[in-house]
């Protein structure tokens, strides 16, 4: 059995030493590791380079999306039959590996990921979820309830056969969420192996009030530089997984609503222009 560990790294070197640290302590060992460099410019490359037992991989920065359709195609293309991918600033327990699996399974359980807890406050959830507290999930093996790809995230390579490969062309921001909707509708349902450990820095997204003085309606605020991804991004799958042409337009409203009343005349115009190019499939700048 061919395993695939794909890391998918950019200018974070300390960290990217600690994951692979994590991975070399695994109590299952039988797996290759490949690092996608993405054009890193922080001593990354040299550091790599010096590295032993890695497959690497140098590339321009393609961001995260782009990172992990390159380790997938790598692992598809060189037969493995589980890839297992992760951020560069994750920390896999040293026996998650071996939990994931116990129950990887090309029929039950293609796509498994483990529990993604936050690495300062390992008692809690790194990432948003219907639970309040890990203790809610004590006695439980599988959850079906949220899945936090890609942190430790393993599926077979069937997975790809079937709905392909990460769509590269949405750089960051919502590729995840894209590939976890692509596999519920052609049948998959992903699960979150409770016991499968994985340390990751807590949410980093930054929620704004739609009216600065009342909070019932609330938007993620990315930084300007990137956020035309975001908004082509959601776009994009709302167009795709929609179940409704209006599917949208309160994300839509909101996001314009407040730019345009903290006088963000120019950030409201990209979310209307980038919103729209994501429904039409346009990935071109």
């Amino acid at each position: 059995m061919k395993i695939l560990a794909v890391i998918v790294t950019y200018n974070r070197r300390d960290d990217l030493q600690c994951c692979i640290s994590s991975l070399r302590k695994q109590m299952f060992r039988d797996f290759d590791i490949l690092v996608v460099n993405n054009g890193s410019t922080d001593g990354t490359k040299e550091y790599l380079d010096k590295e032993q037992g890695l497959i690497i991989i140098h590339q321009e920065n393609l961001g995260g999306a782009g990172g992990f359709y390159t380790g997938e195609k790598y692992a598809y293309d060189n037969g493995y039959e589980w890839v297992w991918l992760m951020d560069d600033d994750g920390i896999a327990d040293s026996k998650q590996l071996e939990t994931l699996m116990k129950y990887a399974s090309e029929k039950e359980y293609p796509v498994l990921n483990a529990l993604v807890l936050n690495k300062e406050r390992p008692e809690e959830l790194s990432f948003i979820a219907p639970v309040k507290h890990i203790e809610e999930l004590k006695g439980q093996q599988l959850t079906t309830s949220f899945v936090h790809p890609f942190n430790g995230t393993l599926f077979h390579r069937s997975v790809m056969e079937k709905v392909g490969l990460i769509k590269k062309e949405m750089f960051i921001w919502g590729d995840e969420m894209e590939y976890m909707e692509r596999l519920r509708v052609n049948g998959y349902q992903p699960v979150t192996v409770v016991g499968a450990i994985h340390f990751h820095p807590k949410e980093k997204g930054k929620k704004m009030r739609v009216f600065p003085f009342w909070g019932k309606y609330e938007v993620m605020d990315k930084p300007a530089k990137f956020s035309k991804y975001y908004y082509r991004n959601i776009g994009y799958m709302h167009r795709a997984y929609g179940r409704h042409w209006f599917t949208g337009t309160p994300f839509l409203c909101q996001n314009l609503v407040a730019q345009l009343i903290r006088g963000k005349f120019g950030e409201a115009a990209k979310v209307l222009k980038y919103y729209l190019k994501g429904r039409r499939n346009d990935f071109t700048n």
